[in-house]
Order: C-alpha cells, then sequence, then structure tokens
C-alpha cells in the first residue's frame, strides 16, 4: 500500500489543502486513496474533521502504520517539524522558499518526490520557482493565492469577533468572500448585497430593514454591530434560512477592524476549498504518473 506523507517546516503552509487537491486529484484518476491525519497538535482534530468530510467514494479508511489495501495511496499529514515516516514525501511551501524548507527536503533525500508552493503571488511564480529548484526542492506545482481557498468559515468569523451566536443558520463550515458594509439607507440594500454570493454582511442593531435585506438575498452571515440586540421581527425571519446571525460587541468600524487577520489563519475545510484547490493543481501534475512513483 503505498503511504505519501505531506509535510512543512511550519504551521499553517497549507498541507491539509494539498492533501485533500492530491487526493481528489487521484481519485479523479481512478485510484483508491484515502486520507489520514496523525499527531496531536492544535490542528489535528479540526483537519481529521475536514478529511472525514471529504467525498473518496470507494476509498476505504486506513492507518500511516501501512495497514489497508495494496492497492490503496493513503495521504498522511503530520504536524509541522514532526519526526517523518519513512514513506515518499511532499513538502508545502507557503509564499516564499526558506533555508528550513531546503534542509527538510535534503533530509528526505530519494524519498522527496517534490514540493508544492502555496498562497504564491502571481507576480512571483517564476522567481519562486527558480527558488525552490535551487533550494533542491524538486518544485511539482505551484497554488497561487486564491480568495476562496483563503476565506474563512462563519465559525472563525465569530470566534474572530467574540461574538454572539443568535442564530444558527446550519452553516457554520460555510466560507465567507466578502464582507459587506451595510448601505446608509434600505432602498439599495438588495441589489447591493445581490453582488455578492459568499457574503457577511455588517449591520448596526438598529436597521431591521437592512438585517432583513441580507437575510432576503441569502446571506452566508449577518452580523450586527454594536453589541445591542436587534428587532425580534429579525430572528424570526431568520428561522427556516442559511444565514447565520451574529451579534459583535463593536460598533461596525471596530468589527471590521477585527476581522482584518482572519484571511490569513482560516483552515482548510468544505466542499468549496476542496474544489478549488484540486482546480489549482489539475493542469500541473499528472496525477497517474504520481500514483506510478508512489507504486514504484
Amino acid at each position: 500500500m503505498p503511504l505519501l506523507q505531506i509535510v512543512s517546516t511550519r504551521p499553517r503552509a497549507g498541507k491539509s489543502t494539498v492533501a485533500v487537491a492530491l487526493a481528489r486529484g487521484l481519485h479523479k484518476a481512478g485510484l483508491r486513496v484515502s486520507l489520514v491525519r496523525a499527531g496531536d497538535g492544535d490542528a489535528a482534530g479540526p483537519d481529521a474533521a475536514s478529511f472525514a468530510a471529504i467525498d473518496l467514494a470507494g476509498a476505504a479508511n486506513a492507518a500511516p502504520d501501512g495497514d489497508g489495501p495494496a492497492d490503496e495511496i493513503v495521504i498522511v499529514e503530520g504536524d509541522a517539524g514532526a519526526e517523518l515516516l519513512s514513506a515518499a514525501a511532499i513538502v508545502v511551501v507557503r509564499t516564499e522558499v526558506g533555508e528550513a524548507d531546503s534542509r527538510l527536503a535534503a533530509s528526505l533525500g530519494d524519498r522527496l518526490l517534490g514540493t508544492i508552493a502555496t498562497a504564491v503571488v502571481p507576480d512571483r511564480v517564476e522567481s519562486v520557482a527558480r527558488d525552490l529548484t535551487n533550494g533542491g526542492l524538486r518544485p511539482l506545482a505551484l497554488m497561487t493565492e486564491d480568495r476562496g481557498l483563503a476565506a474563512p468559515s462563519v465559525g472563525e468569523i465569530g470566534a474572530a469577533l467574540g461574538a454572539e451566536l443568535l442564530y444558527a443558520g446550519d452553516n457554520e463550515s460555510a466560507t465567507v468572500e466578502d464582507i459587506v458594509i451595510a448601505p446608509v439607507f434600505a432602498d439599495p440594500a438588495q441589489p447591493h448585497f445581490g453582488r455578492f454570493a459568499a457574503k457577511a454582511v455588517l449591520a448596526p442593531f438598529n436597521k431591521t430593514d437592512l438585517h432583513l435585506a441580507a437575510i432576503e438575498t441569502a446571506a452566508t452571515c449577518l452580523v450586527i454591530t454594536g453589541g445591542q440586540r436587534p428587532s425580534p421581527y429579525v430572528l424570526d425571519r431568520a428561522q427556516g434560512e442559511a444565514t447565520t446571525v451574529l451579534l459583535a460587541p463593536n460598533e461596525t468600524p471596530a468589527t471590521l477592524a477585527a476581522l482584518a487577520g482572519v484571511w490569513s489563519v482560516s483552515r482548510f475545510r468544505g466542499e468549496v476549498k476542496a474544489q478549488r484547490a484540486l482546480a489549482q493543481l489539475e493542469g500541473r501534475i499528472d496525477f497517474a504518473a504520481l500514483a506510478k512513483r508512489l507504486a514504484d
């Protein structure tokens, strides 16, 4: 049973994103694949839950000890800097190449299949590819910056704001690509909100008309600002809808500022991100050839 470990020198390099993209690509090429999250770091539990939700129909569960079907590829992600398995490996580098990345690649020797760089600024693609080659990292593919892959979930937005959950729209893992500030007046609200799909709408607690417009345009999340509860009619209207309603303790400007860093720390989860990740690697990696290298 071929094992492929996904490794990096630091957390949040994009190992989960790469692991899922590779698993989806190999599965699409007709191969049996399973995903395993090893380790006991802070991200291990959430990552394992994300892996369990990925549809790899026909792939049996497996463990990193090699106990599984002989024709199944097992992709194992471990904690950053953890002890390496005696298996083929792909190194994940985020944005730029560092000396630690080159040392990790050298320590793998012949087990190194190559490197995938994530969150690469588009105008730095050629220079990062050159740095990977010069650093002995054997570049396989570069994944450029992608707002969908960086998008935080509703749950992460709520945590970043210290917000109170007023209504759970059954979409805590749904991602938000745009933060939309509600307009001053209600008349242009629906056309304005309708321009954005995966959105979180920020509106003051006393703007009931804007709250309703956000719900009616299927906002992923409505963030009510100012620390005071909205009209009961808003929560009545939210019942049965997909929009999650959060109550932020601060006014709109401070709420917006509190969200500034959430895009840089959001974790991989959900089908939307799985599709975006695979789209980044398709056409850049020959998955059948990769499977053959693993089998050899």
